[in-house]
């Protein structure tokens, strides 16, 4: 495997990441590994790549960070930024690995930065371990990146140039043993996305009056959405003051799976974001969970508390990344 270096101490390396991605080609076949020395790397990076890792040494160490937040006013002074431009990392293409890394949004609150992007997830086949995504509202979005128009998104013009394919039926993401801290709506968007053994941290809210830790917008007629698979579910908000999701989209699909909530969960569980519609619509599944949060008396009655022990199998990770490739995350 060939691999190249980002690190600003070393005159034979690349001193960002983003210079490093840009000296990959498109369309290479065999893997190529970006391997990052510790830092702070104060840098927004745009992939559009496939077959490409990047391995940081250490995600206590190795930080990406960045601060622009939804209402910071455009260049062109045409309006704000808006939620999709805000992203520290954005990946498209495919088969896409990130591995103890630290991406971090610093622009704050919602209630004064704006809805704030971590990470913007819109490659297939992409996944990340041991790595942690640091924010308040909207720290993770997994979705594509082809609606440019709806998004209007100010991408560079490398990216946009780029003839790697960004366009599938459907993408998918694996989470393994990462860390994703926020307080509204923080991990949403249309992918089937598989979290596993991750920890999901609650911060004490300060943007809306209750905090929500998902907001699914599958699209009808996608068999999976967002899936949490033995995952802890901290926080150091109040009690009882976090729902596990609400409906971006009425079609929305989310489930716990033999997860360990603590008592920052509220007893409702899940809210329909005021969409009567929505109840009927969307799918919302818990299964095996345990802790504090995971009592399923009050549970809001438009979710679904599954108990058939044939589940654990079709939540598995083989089955949820399979697509018609057979992917399991690896």
């Amino acid at each position: 495997m060939q691999t190249i270096y980002v690190d600003k101490n070393r005159a034979d390396a690349f001193s960002s990441l983003q210079e490093a991605v840009l000296a990959v080609p498109d369309h290479r076949q065999e893997t190529i590994r970006i391997l990052v020395a510790p830092g702070i790397y104060e840098e927004k990076v745009f992939i559009r790549k496939e077959n490409l890792e990047i391995v940081g040494e250490n995600p206590e160490t190795t930080i990406f960070r960045y601060g622009d937040g939804a209402r910071k006013p455009r260049p062109d002074h045409s309006g704000e930024y808006g939620t999709f431009n805000t992203a520290v990392i954005l990946l498209a293409g495919k088969n896409l690995r990130m591995e103890n890394i630290t991406v971090e949004n610093t622009a704050g609150p919602g209630h004064t930065a704006g809805q704030a992007l971590a990470l913007y997830a819109a490659a297939d086949r992409c996944s990340f371990r041991n790595c942690r995504f640091l924010g308040w509202q909207d720290t993770v979005f997994a979705g594509e990146a082809i609606s440019c128009k709806m998004k209007n998104l100010m991408l560079p013009d490398f990216f946009c140039r780029s003839s790697v394919p960004v366009d599938y039926p459907v993408l998918r993401n694996y989470f393994r043993d990462c860390y994703i801290s926020g307080d509204v709506d923080f991990i949403f968007g249309p992918n089937v996305v598989f979290f596993d053994q991750c920890e999901i941290f609650s911060r004490k809210r300060q943007s809306e009056d209750r905090a929500f830790i998902t907001a699914a917008s599958t699209p009808a007629g996608q068999e999976f959405g967002l899936v949490f698979s033995h995952c802890r579910l901290t926080g150091d908000g109040d009690p009882e003051s976090v729902y596990l999701g609400r409906p971006w989209r009425d079609f929305a699909k989310t489930a716990f799976v033999s997860c360990h909530m603590d008592g920052h969960i509220c007893p409702e569980g899940w809210q329909n974001w005021g969409k009567a519609r929505a109840e009927v619509l969307c799918g919302y599944v818990e299964y095996d969970n345990a802790g504090p949060g995971a009592s399923t008396q009050g549970r809001a009655s438009f979710s679904r508390q599954l108990t058939h022990p044939d589940l654990a199998k079709y939540y598995s990770r083989e089955n949820v990344l399979a697509g018609e490739d057979g992917w399991n995350g690896e």
